[in-house]
């Protein structure tokens, strides 16, 4: 085990262990309701009508952006409505929605991948592979997979991050307890396409059922499966990296500028099954567990199903419950379980309803500066994003803060300082956004300025040279008609002349 971590975090106990480790099939949902805005990107434009059928796999929505992701239907059946209806965000608002209802059968589109000989497919086709089969980052971020490995040099270490630092959640260790050899084998696959010297998978040292299923199927001496202290927040990219091969990302940077690329474990997986099989992301394994449900499980589910579909299964009480999308930690709240299941919900928590401590003053005990993992004067920046004082905050590195809410979590005045922190980088870029379409504006409003005036000088000086050319012209009128005049005297003296002899 690697000896090395990173300053900061919290060790937190799973709030709600279970003996066993599993993943139980969820049955097939009678309708599936698939949202048009994925986490990046615009809105997918889709592919199908009202009253089409659909087959499981089948793109029924897909954006012009490269750099985006289709849709799948996840299972077959006939769209019914695309409509808006609420999806699970911390906003609450409604989205764009297709909904899909089953016809219990099941029938998938035909695909067709580079097979277990995959080493010999190039890998523009594996990528193509990759973003035609929708596939994002499962661990909670969404960013697009294909996206992390178009265009990649010099890669010299690939991660594959298996830590699942939020306590409570299961799915990726039951991922690796359960599907070792897919796992190993996305984990070539990558390889193959970045071309990196060596992957590492990174697992917790409390997951030694996953790493002893790992240790049975790895039999590449390019790959090797490390592991770290349990500590949160030990699976930010940053802080893993500065973990395995004590490299620091510097503020602002990325990971694949200092020759890195880190997947997640369930991407991994799900980029097997896209080059091999070419089947599309269309299911994901999702962690039930809370204070409120007696059997805290783990489910594959297809994508659309309702968090009830799954909740059920988990054998709620019938306490008035809190449902939490995502970790404990950096989930979001939502109001509801009839939302559904998106490509990165990987936990649903359902707690009883609990009063809330009430937050108190700052006392100053420092012990938010002590847990911040990046380093962080969490007491400095409450100071000043409280007092809407955003450029100061943004001295003291605001926009490093990842907001994993550790400083609330040792907070014995239990003020929310992650969302003081979420607030203020907002209102900054608010204010960013704002003063630059005034320095637009103003920009603009003295170069019309200055065009007017141009345009004014610019006339005054070529009625100047009209006027001025005009006299001129005058002036030499007036000795043509004098010499005329001249001429025309001496004709008519001449004439008389004449008359005269």
């Amino acid at each position: 085990m690697l000896n090395q971590s990173f300053n900061g975090g919290v060790v937190i106990d799973n709030p709600h262990p279970v003996d066993t480790v599993g993943i139980v099939s969820a049955p097939l949902p009678d309708k599936v309701v698939l949202p048009l805005q994925q986490r990046i990107g615009d809105e997918a434009i889709p592919c199908v009508k009202v009253g089409d059928k659909v087959l499981t796999g089948q793109v029924i929505a897909k954006t012009e952006d490269h750099f985006c992701v289709p849709i799948h239907a996840s299972i077959s059946g006939k769209v019914v409505s695309i409509d808006k209806q609420i999806i699970p965000h911390k906003s609450g608002l409604k989205s764009k929605c297709i909904t899909i209802e089953s016809d219990g059968k099941d029938q998938w589109a035909e695909y067709k991948g580079c097979g277990t000989d995959f080493l010999h497919c190039d890998q523009a086709t594996m990528i193509e592979y990759i973003q035609s089969s929708g596939i994002v980052g499962l661990g909670g971020a969404g960013f697009p997979a294909h996206a992390k490995l178009e265009g990649i040099q010099d890669c010299h270490t690939l991660i594959i991050n298996g830590t699942e630092c939020e306590p409570g959640i299961m799915c990726d260790d039951a991922l690796m307890q359960h599907h070792p050899r897919e796992v190993i084998r996305g984990v070539e696959i990558l390889l193959h396409i970045c071309g990196a010297q060596r992957a590492i998978i990174a697992v917790e040292d409390d997951k030694q059922e996953a790493l002893n299923s790992l240790l049975m199927y790895c039999h590449n001496e390019r790959i090797s499966i490390e592991q770290i202290p349990t500590k949160y927040t030990s699976g930010a990219e940053k802080l893993l990296i500065k973990a395995l091969l004590d490299i620091e990302i510097p503020s602002g940077g990325f990971a694949i500028d200092t020759g890195v690329i880190c997947q997640n474990v369930a991407t991994t997986k799900a980029i097997f099954d896209a080059v091999v099989d070419n089947k599309p992301l269309v299911s994901r394994i999702v962690t039930v567990t809370g204070s409120g449900v007696e059997s805290p499980n783990n489910y594959e589910v297809r994508l659309g199903a309702s968090f009830e579909h799954i909740v059920s299964m988990s054998k709620p009480n019938t306490h008035q419950h809190t449902i939490r999308m995502g970790g404990m930690m950096m989930g979001v709240d939502v109001k509801t379980t009839s939302v559904p299941i998106c490509k990165i919900t990987n936990c649903i928590f359902v707690n009883k309803l609990e009063t809330k401590p009430s937050t108190q003053e700052c006392i100053r005990c420092g012990q938010c500066n002590q847990a911040c993992p990046v380093d962080l004067l969490p007491q400095q920046l409450y100071w000043y994003a409280k007092s809407e004082d955003t450029d100061k905050a943004m001295d003291y590195n605001l926009a490093d803060c990842i907001e994993c809410r550790c400083c609330d979590y040792v907070c014995p005045s239990h003020i929310p300082l992650a969302e003081y922190f979420s607030f203020a980088k907002a209102l900054h870029r608010k204010t960013t956004e704002d003063q630059y379409r005034t320095d637009i504006a103003r920009e603009r409003f003295e170069f019309r300025e200055y065009r007017l005036e141009r345009n004014k000088q610019e006339r005054t000086e070529m009625m100047a040279a009209k006027k001025e050319e005009l006299k001129k012209k005058m002036a030499n009128d007036k000795v043509q008609k004098d010499k005329i005049a001249a001429a025309m005297a001496r004709v008519k003296k001449t004439k008389k002349a004449n008359d005269d002899a």
